[in-house]
C-alpha cells in the first residue's frame, strides 16, 4: 500500500479545490437562469432519479448527505411548491414519511436541468475524452467500490 506523501496529498488537495470550483459554476448558471441554488436542484434530480417519490432517507443517501441535512432543504421545496410530504404511507410507523414531486416540481427540473446539461459540459465534458472519462470511472471505483448487490436472484430461493 502505498504511503501518504506529499504527492498523494496534493492530489487529494487539487480535487477537492477542482469539484468545488465545478460546483460554484454550476450554481452560478443556475442561480442566473433560475435564481434556484445548485443545492435545490441536486434534491429535485435525486428525486426524480428514485422515479419521483422516496423517503427523506433514501433521498439523503442518493445525495451522499446526512439525513439532518435535507430536512430544512426539503422545507424550502415543499414551501415552494416543489415537493409534497405523504405523512400516511405507513400505517405502523406514524413518523414514516414519503417525500414526492410536485407536477411543477418536476417541470422545473425539466427545465432546469437543460441549464444543469449545458454547464456540466462547459465546467467539465468538454475537457475531457472518452479515456479522460473511463480513467475517471476506473478511479472513482477503485476509492468508492461499488455496494455489493447481494446474491443473484435465483439464490434467494434458498433463503425462503
Amino acid at each position: 500500500m502505498a504511503r501518504l506523501d506529499a504527492r498523494r496529498v496534493a492530489a487529494w488537495r487539487g480535487m477537492q479545490a477542482r469539484v468545488g470550483v465545478i460546483e460554484r459554476q454550476l450554481d452560478e448558471a443556475l442561480r442566473d437562469e433560475w435564481d434556484l441554488p445548485l443545492t435545490w436542484f441536486d434534491t429535485l434530480a435525486a428525486l426524480q432519479r428514485l422515479g419521483g417519490r422516496a423517503r427523506p432517507s433514501d433521498v439523503a443517501y442518493e445525495l451522499a448527505l446526512p439525513a439532518s441535512s435535507l430536512s430544512r432543504r426539503l422545507d424550502r421545496l415543499e414551501e415552494d411548491g416543489w415537493v409534497v410530504r405523504h405523512r400516511d404511507v405507513d400505517a405502523a410507523d406514524h413518523r414514516a414519511v414519503d417525500v414526492e414531486l410536485t407536477p411543477r416540481g418536476r417541470n422545473l427540473w425539466r427545465a432546469m436541468n437543460v441549464t444543469y446539461r449545458r454547464a456540466v459540459q462547459a465546467a467539465f465534458a468538454q475537457q475531457l475524452d472518452d479515456d479522460h472519462i473511463t480513467a475517471l470511472h476506473d478511479i472513482l471505483a477503485l476509492l468508492i467500490p461499488e455496494p455489493d448487490p447481494g446474491p443473484p436472484p435465483d439464490e434467494f430461493e434458498n433463503y425462503v
